[in-house]
């Protein structure tokens, strides 16, 4: 794969079910090198895997993050599985490359015992056309009951935040309770129940956003924490 990561956001229907987990990389490499496994040779293995009808990977550059961010905010990227149904995310964990070659892959380059994927169902918005330098702010709700009310006071409120005046599009989905599976913690202590992607045309105003929001988190109804990530679409 190239070194260059592409601004293809996935698609999202409210038919497609979606596994969105949080990563920190190894202890054993710096950033660009985590991002270069992941984007290069990962992204090579889920290629081959079925079930998937797309997959994302959020890169959380670190000069793109809040100055001063909360450390419960330290994580380095987000990948995002997309799956027709529940049935599909057992045809990927079936197929021998699954527990073969990827969960190994994972663990050469990602802190597996922090890794935490939650299944994800559509709620409203959908994903914008790419822009070529765009960056999408990852706003990850803790609400108690991330249910459609939650997430468009969620949204409402975060439009009012210095930065998001910018914000080419929002999408809001809701955690559900079932375990995907795919991370080594299941389905307890689920670090978030809702999540606000905010596309942008650019790294600054999603920094900038998600600057406020570090800064005073009394702007926004509910607790949340944010990445400022650049996709990069492999599937």
């Amino acid at each position: 794969m190239s070194d260059q990561m592409t601004a293809d956001p996935a698609g999202t229907t409210a038919s497609v079910i979606r596994s969105v987990a949080l990563v920190r990389r190894s202890k054993t490499l710096d950033w660009a090198e985590f991002s270069r496994h992941w984007r290069e040779e990962h992204a090579a293995i889920a290629r081959g895997l079925p079930g998937m009808v797309g997959y994302t990977q959020g890169h959380a550059i670190p000069g793109e993050q809040p100055v001063d961010r909360p450390p419960a905010w330290g994580y380095d990227g987000v990948p995002l599985a997309s799956f027709p149904d529940l049935a599909a995310i057992g045809t990927l964990r079936a197929h021998p490359d699954y527990h073969g070659r990827a969960v190994p892959d994972e663990a050469r380059f990602t802190d597996r015992s922090s890794m935490a994927a939650v299944l994800l169902a559509h709620c409203f918005g959908e994903a914008p056309a790419p822009a070529p330098e765009g960056r999408t702010l990852m706003v990850f709700a803790r609400t108690g009951g991330a249910d459609e009310r939650a997430g468009r006071a969620l949204a409402g409120a975060l439009s009012a935040v210095p930065g998001a005046g910018s914000a080419l599009g929002r999408r809001w989905s809701t955690a559900l309770d079932a375990d995907p599976g795919l991370s080594p913690r299941g389905a307890a202590d689920r670090p978030y129940d809702g999540l606000l992607e905010v596309w942008f045309p650019s790294a600054a105003p999603a920094t900038r956003t998600a600057q406020a929001v570090a800064a005073d988190p009394a702007l926004l109804p509910v607790e949340v924490f944010c990445l400022v990530v650049r996709e990069n679409r492999v599937v």
